[in-house]
């Protein structure tokens, strides 16, 4: 049984590897080439309100839309860069006329600013982590080397390594192959999933401590 897991859940990291290396991850709108519109309303609004205007604008697309003002009168909307400069004047001056509309404002089409916000590199988004989980990854090694020094020094580092490796690309390796866009989300939930091995590994190797100190005493 533990042949036919480890065989399903090495097939599902080469099917990322190979997703990843063709098509590339599925990056978010944050992270994604993406247009900003920077909407000031002028008026105390209600953020429910707007994303549904925004939905009616811009039906069954994945759009952001974020307060940027401390008076709650100002909305910043994300979408994909997909349209050519004119649809956009044209989604603008709908939206324009929805929002004045529903607040009875006498707001301009041209008074919202269009901005294009180039692709972000992953890496980039990763790097600033990298060091941190480099020199946490080394700590516990040593850590562990040490504490479970009679479990086999190489034996107990090869393990923590291959461990957290695996999981990590299999974690990514199901991002891949699902499509789910790469956001602020993902980092967050690597880390929780590098702290549950260290976790794991830490009861396993504690148990076969226990366990060894046991034979020991019994042969004594």
């Amino acid at each position: 049984m533990k042949k036919v897991i480890y065989a399903i859940l090495i097939c599902i990291i080469i099917a990322g590897i190979v997703i990843i290396a063709t098509m590339g991850l599925n990056a978010d709108i944050i992270y994604s080439k993406n247009v900003e519109l920077d909407v000031y309303i002028g008026q105390t609004t209600n953020i429910k309100d707007i994303k549904n205007i925004v939905k009616e604008v811009f039906p069954g697309e994945r759009v952001i839309v974020q307060e940027i003002e401390l008076f709650q009168d100002m909305v910043s909307i994300k979408l994909a860069d997909t349209r050519s400069e004119d649809e956009l004047k044209s989604k603008a001056e709908e939206l324009n006329n929805k929002i004045n509309e529903k607040y009875g404002t006498e707001n301009k089409a041209d008074d919202i600013t269009i901005i294009h916000n180039p692709k972000i590199k992953l890496s980039s988004i990763i790097m600033p982590y990298a060091v941190t989980i480099g020199i946490s990854v080394i700590i516990i090694l040593i850590y562990t080397s040490i504490r479970y020094r009679k479990l086999g020094i190489v034996n107990t580092i090869i393990t923590y390594i291959i461990s957290i490796v695996a999981v990590e690309m299999l974690l990514l390796s199901i991002i891949a192959i699902t499509r789910l866009p790469i956001n602020r989300i993902v980092i967050p939930i690597g880390l929780l999933a590098f702290v549950i091995v260290v976790t794991i590994l830490g009861f396993i190797n504690e148990r076969k401590l226990n366990v060894t100190a046991e034979e020991t005493e019994k042969k004594k």
